[in-house]
């Protein structure tokens, strides 16, 4: 059977973006790892906010040691203040705030310290080896957008900027799998195979969730069972912000996921023209948005990237030639798995439940709906997993 009411990609999209969306919440700096940024953080004063020495040194005025070398030392005054005059010069180290009217520094290796003097035998140029103010960031510059996911380098520098918490993207997501084919990896046994398979969408859900530094809760499998099922969504519907099916999307007799969504709540999306994932539903239940996605792993992953992951933030791209030509429908969106190196190789490989597809593949391309296809050497912009 098919699936009657299909739509484009661009118009699912439009439906789930207006009622999908993150709550956001403050939490500690250290606890913001790898979590989504929830809003634009511009830094509130320069870094360094203070002029400083990049070497262990003397700091000096540059105009003081012109000439100086090996055969030509320039001896001056070893004072210890917070100001120095023509002449003089103050004992630094890395990190250490210049003294005022100083605006280079020699490094220690081309001095000589003796008593109250020390002899230059380099020239330096003003501004060597100090650290200007805003050198590092200037007050006012944009560190992190809104969407950004925060990695250890954001932490470091907005600890230094003094910034001791983070709006973030908060969501908990609930985790439903429907299917009589379905165990737990618990009772999987190597030893005795069965026409039984593996649970493996929990794994690669939870792992997207956790990319976005979202939380899950699981509610097991159900097997084919309507009113399990809807027992089971009622539990979760009032415990989670948002909740995702797999499986039982389709029209087929068993497939029950989308009837007792509809029955439950309001059915608002079902069958996009994609590939693969084209039996996405999307629905409300009790006015929170329900995401059900394909039992097929490939055509899983692609709906949660489509529907979910870049709602939420964005992967690096690449741009590079095609390999080979690749062809596409008017009208469908597709999602190709690609290998990189110096260009862009499509894999060839088909089929919504080859998970290997997606450890052999770097990122993915997308044909878009108003496109019939790449050529061989045309430039496409790839997204890296």
């Amino acid at each position: 059977m098919l699936i009657k009411s299909v739509i484009s990609y661009k118009e699912a999209l439009e439906i789930v973006k207006k009622h999908f969306k993150p709550n956001i919440s403050e939490v500690s700096l250290i606890n913001s790892l790898n979590k989504i940024c929830g809003e634009d953080i511009k830094a509130l004063i320069s870094l360094p906010y203070f002029k400083s020495s990049a070497m262990d040194g003397y700091a000096v005025r540059a105009e003081d040691v012109r000439g100086a070398s090996e055969t030509n030392p320039i001896i001056l005054r070893l004072v210890d203040k917070e100001e120095i005059d023509e002449g003089e010069a103050k004992k630094v180290f890395t990190g250490s705030p210049l003294p005022e009217n100083a605006d280079s520094v020699v490094m220690k290796e081309f001095c000589r310290e003796d008593n109250e003097l020390v002899e230059v035998y380099k020239t330096v140029f003003k501004g060597e080896n100090v650290r200007e103010i805003g050198e590092d960031v200037k007050k006012g510059e944009l560190i992190l957008k809104k969407g950004d996911k925060i990695r250890g380098f954001h932490l470091a520098l907005l600890s230094s900027l003094g910034v001791r918490k983070v709006k973030v993207y908060d969501l908990t997501f609930g985790i439903i799998n429907t299917g009589d084919e379905l165990i737990e990896l618990e009772e999987f046994n190597i030893n005795k195979l069965n026409h039984k398979i593996v649970n493996s969408n929990l794994f690669l859900l939870s792992g997207l969730i956790n990319e976005l530094g979202f939380n899950y809760k699981y509610y097991g499998i159900v097997k084919d069972d309507p009113e399990k099922l809807k027992d089971v969504i009622k539990k979760a519907i009032d415990e989670v912000d948002s909740l995702i099916i797999t499986g039982g999307t389709s029209v087929g007799e068993r497939d029950y996921s989308v009837k007792v969504a509809k029955e439950l709540g309001t059915l608002l999306i079902h069958g996009v023209n994609t590939r693969p994932g084209k039996p996405f539903a999307f629905s409300l239940i009790k006015d929170k948005p329900v995401f059900l996605l394909s039992g097929y792993p490939v055509a899983l992953l692609t709906q949660f990237e489509l529907f979910i992951y870049r709602l939420i933030t964005k992967r690096k791209k690449v741009k590079l030639p095609l390999s080979r030509g690749v062809a596409s429908e008017l009208g469908r969106l597709d999602l190709l798995r690609v290998k990189v190196y110096d260009k862009v190789e499509p894999l060839r490989i088909g089929g919504s439940g080859i998970i290997s597809s997606l450890i052999k593949s770097d990122g993915y391309l997308l044909i878009p709906e108003n496109v019939e296809g790449y050529e061989k050497g045309e430039e496409v912009e790839v997204y890296l997993w």
